[in-house]
């Protein structure tokens, strides 16, 4: 499941006959308390996000959106953010979190395996030498250079040419760069799992770290149902909103009657 519908069963909720002036008023007063509900909805999730992942990307915190109820439409809809601007949607990378199972392929996977640099059947996790940022991810700018100088990218003006990598090579030598070229290797090599490395000059010769790792499958438990917290938000908070909105829209038109 990837969303879930919030709206009003008003002759259940409050169990009583309507008056003539709030059976009027129902549709709009279902479609404020749906609306409501999924806020709280998604001020629950911004608020626990960051205590059931490991230091989640903005993105991540503010994953939760809902879709408003009208008149029209008298339910809100509560799903996972399924697009960004920049890199993956949430909807992609949390619902193995939150419902369990093995998750999706990243980008980065894709065009590796595309290249022939890595098996179709693995996943690449970060390795000890990974470069990676305050959200425990690896960075962008380490991906890009290990996509171009294995010549994955999809626009070939972005991969590494022969001449490319000498220029690059000569400007890290003459500031003293130890590091920078990347290898794939797609089955075990010695002591080497299959993955991406560095390979490093030091005054004693050169060595490798590892920098991602192929593992056959990642596959996450369910860590937090956003969809039963949805569930169970609507049960606590729908009467409380129905009725205080039923009342607000009551005597709204009244006042509009008696102007």
């Amino acid at each position: 499941m990837s969303m879930v519908r919030i709206e009003v069963d008003a002759d259940n909720l409050l169990v009583r006959q309507f008056t003539a002036v709030e059976r009027n008023q129902l549709p709009f007063a279902a479609a404020q308390a749906a609306n409501a509900t999924a806020v709280e909805i998604r001020s629950i999730w911004a608020r626990t996000a960051s205590r059931v992942f490991d230091r989640p990307v903005p993105i991540t915190v503010k994953a939760a959106q809902y879709e408003r109820a009208t008149k029209q439409k008298p339910y809100a809809v509560i799903k996972l953010r399924d697009e960004a601007s920049n890199g993956t949607p949430p909807a992609r990378y949390l619902l193995p979190q939150v419902e369990g199972g093995t998750r999706r392929k990243k980008g980065m996977e894709r065009l590796l395996q595309a290249k022939g640099a890595m098996s179709a059947g693995s996943f690449a996790v970060a390795g000890k030498g990974a470069d990676l940022d305050g959200y425990g991810n690896v960075r962008a700018k380490q991906v890009n250079q290990i996509l171009s100088q294995l010549g994955a990218r999809n626009d070939a003006l972005q991969n590494e040419t022969e001449a490319s990598r000498q220029r690059r090579q000569a400007r890290a030598a003459k500031k003293g760069v130890r590091g920078g070229n990347f290898f794939a290797i797609r089955a075990k090599r010695g002591r080497l799992l299959p993955g991406i490395y560095e390979r490093l000059v030091t005054g004693f010769g050169s060595a490798v770290r590892s920098i991602f790792v192929f593992v056959p499958n990642v596959r996450y438990r369910p860590r937090y149902d956003i969809f039963g917290l949805a569930q169970r938000t609507w049960q606590k908070l729908m009467p409380f909103h129905f009725a205080r909105e039923l009342k607000k829209a009551v005597q709204s038109s009244r006042f509009r009657r008696g102007a």
